[in-house]
């Protein structure tokens, strides 16, 4: 497997530094000829002696075929917003990887069909050796727009929840959402939480038919959040995902407090 590096600098002064990975994932499968390191990871310089957790994305459409869409590719970037928060003693560090499809990525219905999360950690674990240990008890999938409108692939994806890494948390960011994807979200396992974040600006959606067929199709013991997050600019579609991120993060990855005495 051929590995890349690249750094990436904090911009504030509560901000760390942090490496950019870049490795092979299916390369064959999901880019275009010519395109190769499909793969991206983010690493904190100074992870700490124990296992993180991971964040594996899985970004939308990509009709210009752009490598490491918000890891740096196609003009958006969800680094800053990793590295502002590694450098926040509350959060626990954690790894920010994502794969790259180029190839048939102009439409959600063919995004990231047969992805395998195993195969990705274990790539990703390789690419990072040596710079930090992941915490495979604690992988969140978060996928952004076309991500989350493949009925059988992407965040639906059986491969998700079958193989040796179950989620901690899947996390569908603004999403398609009707019926037929609350129907494909719920087959996930009860073992498997999901947490919808979406905005209601420029993209007409049917919320109440996703929501009632997630309830209707849900194991009674799992835990499901569908909400409205407020977004805004002149793309709110966009706008609403690094605040996810950050949601999801401070949320999930915060540092407990050890109580007094306890050793």
């Amino acid at each position: 497997m051929s590995v890349s590096l690249g750094l990436v600098l904090g911009l504030g002064s509560q901000d760390a530094k942090s490496a950019t990975v870049y490795f092979e994932h299916d390369d064959a499968r999901y880019l275009n000829p010519q395109q190769q390191n499909g793969g991206a990871s983010l690493v904190p310089d100074d992870p700490g002696p124990r296992a993180v957790p991971l964040v594996v994305f899985l970004h939308g459409t990509n009709p210009n075929g752009n490598l490491h869409l918000w890891l740096g590719g196609g003009g958006r970037d969800l680094r800053p917003v990793a590295t502002r928060l590694y450098g926040n003693d509350k959060i626990r560090p954690f790894i920010l990887a994502a794969p790259s499809q180029t190839r048939a990525a102009k439409h959600g219905s063919k995004l990231w069909k047969g992805f395998n999360l195993d195969a990705f950690v274990e790539d990703v674990a390789r690419a990072t050796d040596g710079r930090a240990t992941i915490d495979r008890d604690w992988v969140v999938v978060m996928g952004h727009s076309g991500a989350g409108c493949n009925l059988r692939g992407g965040l639906t994806s059986e491969l998700l929840s079958q193989g040796r890494v179950l989620p901690r948390s899947l996390i569908a960011v603004d999403p398609c959402m009707d019926a037929p994807m609350g129907e494909a979200f719920a087959r996930r396992p009860a073992r498997v939480p999901l947490w919808v974040m979406w905005q209601s600006a420029r993209w007409k959606r049917e919320p109440a038919a996703f929501k009632r067929a997630i309830d209707t199709n849900r194991p009674a013991a799992r835990v499901d959040r569908i909400e409205e997050l407020p977004a805004y600019g002149p793309d709110a579609h966009d706008s609403i995902l690094p605040l996810a991120l950050e949601r999801a993060v401070r949320e999930l990855f915060a540092r407990r407090e050890r109580h007094a005495g306890a050793s």
